[in-house]
C-alpha cells in the first residue's frame, strides 16, 4: 500500500471524532456508532472505532489487517449501509475486563447497488478491546442470507 494511504487509514483510526469517542464508552455504543458511520458515509467515524490490529471475516474474504479493510470492505459496507435499513432484532452481550463482544442480529432491508430488492437476516459477532475510556472493534464477522417468508 501506498505510504500516503497508509498514513490516512492509521491518521482516521487514530483521530475519532468527538462523537465517536462518547458513543463507544460501551460495547454496544461502540458497535452501533460504527453502524451509524457506515449509514452517514462517514469513513473517519467508522475507522476511530476499529482497532489497528483489525481482523474482519466478512463474504468469505479475510481482510487481516485494518488497511486491507478500509481499502477492500470498507467502501463496499458504506455503499450498502447507504442504500438499505438495518433494524436490530436481538443482540447478546458479554466480556470482563478488556475484552468484550457481541452478538447481533439485523433484518436488513432496502435494495443493493444494482437496484435490486434486498430482504435478509445479518448475523454479526464483533469482538471489542478496551481502550482508555472507550471500546474499539478488534473482530468483525458477518453472514447473511435471505429472510423466510411466512
Amino acid at each position: 500500500m501506498r505510504p500516503l494511504l497508509r498514513l490516512f487509514v492509521a491518521m482516521a483510526a487514530l483521530t475519532g471524532g468527538a462523537a465517536e469517542a462518547q458513543d463507544a464508552r460501551t460495547p454496544s455504543g461502540a458497535v452501533d456508532a460504527y453502524h451509524k458511520a457506515l449509514t452517514l458515509g462517514d469513513t473517519a467515524g467508522a475507522l476511530a472505532l476499529l482497532a489497528r490490529d483489525l481482523v474482519v471475516f466478512e463474504a468469505g474474504v479475510i481482510d487481516a489487517t485494518l488497511e486491507a479493510y478500509a481499502f477492500r470492505h470498507l467502501p463496499m459496507d458504506m455503499d450498502y449501509a447507504a442504500k438499505t435499513q438495518w433494524q436490530l432484532e436481538s443482540r447478546r452481550m458479554g466480556g470482563a475486563g478488556e475484552l468484550y463482544w457481541t452478538l447481533s442480529a439485523y433484518r436488513v432491508t432496502g435494495s443493493d447497488k444494482d437496484g435490486n430488492p434486498v430482504d435478509q437476516t445479518t448475523l454479526e459477532t464483533i469482538f471489542l478491546r478496551r481502550i482508555g475510556e472507550s471500546f474499539r472493534i478488534v473482530h468483525l464477522h458477518r453472514s447473511s442470507q435471505p429472510t423466510p417468508k411466512p
